[in-house]
């Protein structure tokens, strides 16, 4: 209450210092002023007062008091209030001659400040504002001049126009009065308050009950256009004549290049036949060039872009043969070892280099792609070691591809096989040297005739009958031939003159690569010209990296490595595909905008090649729907082994189980694998490659299947078992017995039982039993009961006679057949 009343009482104060509140003169003075007010003659006409605004500006009122088209004159000697700013000024009436001096220094002074006293003169009664200062101290004084005295009948009647005076009539009185008549009839400025725009009410919302309503009090108001402004000219579009893009482009954005609507390039196309959405791409640059020909457009392809990822336009040996001839140096050959499985291709390079490469083999087979660098008598050189079974063809045309010569290993005892004939033709087809070496020569029934022959009649003629292909006699296990072996692959080597720039940028190609547990993401690289250096930035088709670690094929760390050499690189952003070239650039960043943008692309590429919609395709889906699918997920240890098993795997034909590879990956199984299979109801494929110890647990869990192998055949074989066991069972019916009815029993509790004889085989109660009636089958079904001689028995044998009471079945009749079955499934093939 206490604290209520001060600020009441502040507010009074404010309001009186401020002006809007007066004091109301007591009731003793409102008598006493009635008494000496002489009453006013009726008044002439006159227009009425104006009424104010309740609204109007509290700051207006010392003006309006001055205005006033009437005065009260009060008697002489009588105190007069004024009121100034909340202070009550006590002051004497001046006398009946003196109201005409008054008056007229009323139109010369301004009001309100003309009675104001000046500073030095004593104030007499007063009151002070509540800051102990009057409000008379804030202006200027202004100069007061002697009033002239006013006639009597002029004071008794104000209001009331009466004749003018005697002394009145004099130029100066006329003057004065007319003065008067235009300070009185003078406008005075209102001041009035602004009304607050009434603002609807909306009702409480989501955005209220979050918080995202503050500061949205005022309603937004749309701008009226103002009358007469003219509308904005709206400007035409204005289509280029020429443009230049880059390809892939997509429908949507070659038309908006065109300042054309997309369904304007839609309509286009499916006139021509071809049907485009607006987010399908256009890499054909005939049918870009035929949109910019059909609206006027020249449409021309910008190929900046396209350059700078490609880095370089030429291949190695161009990049070689524009090198200064001074720069170039003899590099050793590259030589691949080919041929069929278990012909002695690893054996004759464990001869050649002394080392023990097959017992690291599982299964006594070569299944990865191997690089090795060994110096010998007749010079060093750089032996690529290739599997030899069928399911790594992909790592023969591979290793094909990057070397020099080829060593074809054929078994003398076993002649050319299926293998054999690949690896000449990939040889062939990779232009290069074929070397072929006769392999077991030490086994007794040892025919070298019979590998000439054979040779002969697939194009390659050996020089001792006449042709240009080297034949060297070999033995991996005594030794025999590897001398002139490897003096015949430095003789070819000298005749294609094989020479590399070791100063330029590094260039080769990934022979293979993996997920090393401790070095991450690595690849076997072969270096065909330059030298790569430790730290180097590269660029692996859509992958970059930087060389943090590079080591040799005994795992020694080197800092850099001139041609033809093959290392192990360690620090890749991902793990690249066999086969994939690489080239070192300038610096890391522009090795990963490069990879970023033909990464770009690959995805982009990868849209396009959409299965096109047709008839005959759904129809297709239509009779797939109801074959069975094998999902897998294949792991392995490298990127090769990988591909090969994926492709041997996709070789599987079966017209009622398709097979479908959803992911292949490098390295361990994971907790994402078996999660990815749970939830596509897959199983994981490893070859080569183990379970991580912490997806254990979560394989059980979720109770995924998971096959590992060594041996890519075993793979591909329990691959075969898992299609064939998708399949349903055959069930195949094999009859077991026949019998006839010669006589019927009725029981009260067991219903009808049929007395029987057998006639052919034999009647045993566990099989399923059909009853034939004219030729017909009536009812299939189980026997209940089996008895012969009031025994329960469970078999009877032909020519036995028995009693048969049927499962829920009581219509049996005199000369029916009961013929007993078993049902056998049978597996079905894929």
């Amino acid at each position: 209450m206490a604290k209520q009343l001060k600020l009441k009482i502040k507010n009074i104060q404010l309001a009186q210092a401020a002006g809007l509140e007066k004091e109301k003169p007591s009731p003793e003075k409102v008598k006493e002023k009635a008494k000496t007010q002489i009453t006013p003659p009726a008044p002439t006409e006159e227009p009425p007062p104006r009424r104010r605004a309740k609204t109007k500006s509290a700051f207006a009122h010392i003006e309006e008091e001055e205005v006033k088209p009437k005065e009260e004159i009060k008697e002489e000697n009588k105190v007069e209030e004024l009121e100034l700013e909340g202070q009550v000024l006590v002051t004497k009436l001046p006398s009946a001659d003196e109201s005409l001096v008054i008056e007229e220094s009323k139109s010369e002074v301004k009001p309100p400040f003309s009675k104001v006293e000046k500073r030095g003169e004593p104030r007499g009664e007063q009151k002070l504002g509540p800051t102990g200062r009057h409000v008379k101290d804030l202006y200027t004084p202004t100069k007061r001049e002697p009033a002239p005295k006013l006639a009597p009948a002029e004071e008794t009647k104000p209001a009331e126009k009466a004749p003018p005076s005697p002394a009145a009539t004099t130029p100066a009185a006329t003057a004065f009065v007319e003065e008067e008549d235009k300070s009185t009839k003078k406008k005075v400025r209102e001041y009035k308050d602004l009304k607050p725009a009434k603002r609807e009410l909306r009702p409480f919302d989501a955005r209220d009950r979050q918080g995202l309503s503050e500061g949205e009090e005022e309603r937004w108001r749309k701008k009226r256009p103002l009358k007469g402004q003219k509308r904005a000219f709206e400007e035409p579009i204005i289509r280029p004549n020429k443009l230049k893009i880059r390809i892939p482009i997509s429908v949507k954005d070659l038309a908006s290049e065109m300042k054309l609507k997309s369904s304007e390039l839609i309509q286009k196309l499916l006139m021509q036949g071809a049907a485009y959405t607006v987010n399908d791409l256009l890499n054909d640059e005939a049918t870009i060039l035929f949109i910019g020909a059909e609206f006027g457009c020249d449409i021309a392809i910008d190929r900046v872009e396209e350059d700078r990822i490609q880095i370089t336009k030429n291949t190695i040996q161009e990049e070689i043969a524009s090198s200064d001839p001074k720069k170039l140096v003899i590099r050793p050959p590259v030589v691949a070892f080919m041929g069929h499985v278990d012909h002695g291709k690893t054996s004759l390079i464990d001869a050649i280099r002394k080392s023990n490469i097959v017992k690291t083999e599982a299964g006594a087979i070569t299944q990865h792609i191997g690089a090795f660098r060994c110096k010998t008598a007749s010079g060093d050189i750089t032996i690529l070691d290739t599997p030899g079974h069928e399911a790594f063809s992909a790592m023969r045309a591979r290793g094909a591809e990057v070397t020099d010569i080829v060593v074809l290993v054929v078994a003398g005892d076993e002649g050319i096989r299926e293998q054999t004939l690949e690896a000449i033709q990939h040889a062939k087809a990779a232009h290069v040297t074929i070397v072929v070496a006769i392999n077991k020569s030490d086994k007794p029934n040892f025919n070298p005739e019979n590998i000439y022959r054979q040779l002969a009649d697939a194009d390659l003629l050996p020089e001792i009958w006449g042709g240009q292909v080297v034949t060297v006699n070999t033995s991996a296990v005594t030794g025999e031939g590897i001398v002139q072996l490897l003096e015949m692959l430095a003789l070819q080597s000298e005749v294609l003159e094989l020479h590399a720039n070791p100063h330029t940028r590094a260039r080769g190609t990934v022979l293979e690569s993996e997920l090393h547990k401790g070095f991450g993401a690595t690849a076997t690289i072969l270096i065909q010209n330059g030298t790569l250096r430790k730290g180097d930035a590269i660029v692996l088709e859509n992958l970059w990296g930087r060389v943090k670690t590079m080591r040799d094929e005994y795992g020694n760390f080197l800092e850099e490595a001139g041609p033809a050499t093959p290392v192990e690189i360690a620090g890749l952003s991902g793990v690249p595909e066999a086969g994939d070239p690489f080239i070192v650039v300038k610096n890391e960043k522009e090795a990963r905008e490069i990879a970023e943008v033909r990464a770009t692309g690959t995805k982009a590429k990868a849209m396009m090649q959409k299965k096109p919609v047709s008839l005959e395709n759904l129809l297709q889906e239509d009779s797939a729907k109801g074959k069975k699918i094998l999902k897998l997920i294949v792991r392995g240890d490298v990127q090769g082994s990988v591909e090969a098993l994926k492709a041997t795997l996709l070789k599987i034909h079966s017209e009622k189980v398709d097979l479908d590879v959803i992911f292949t990956g490098v390295g361990d199984v994971t907790e994402s694998d078996a999660q990815l299979a749970a939830a596509s109801n897959a199983v994981i494929l490893g070859f080569h490659t183990q379970v991580e110890s912490h997806a254990t647990s979560l394989i059980k869990e979720l109770g995924v299947v998971v096959r590992l192998h060594d041996i890519i055949y075993h793979a591909v074989d329990d691959v075969k078992g898992l299609m064939q066991g998708l399949l349903d069972k055959i069930a195949e019916e094999k009859l077991a017995g026949r019998a006839e009815v010669r006589a019927i029993f009725k029981a009260s509790q067991l219903g009808i039982i049929a007395g029987c004889i057998v006639i052919e085989g034999a009647i045993i109660r566990s099989h399923h039993i059909r009853v034939e009636r004219g030729g017909k089958t009536i009812w299939k079904g189980s026997i209940a009961s089996l008895k012969r001689e009031k025994e329960d028995v469970r078999e009877v044998k032909k020519g036995l006679e028995c009693g048969i009471l049927l499962q829920n079945f009581n219509d049996v009749q005199v000369g029916d057949f009961l013929q007993t079955y078993e049902i056998i499934y049978l597996t079905q093939e894929i």
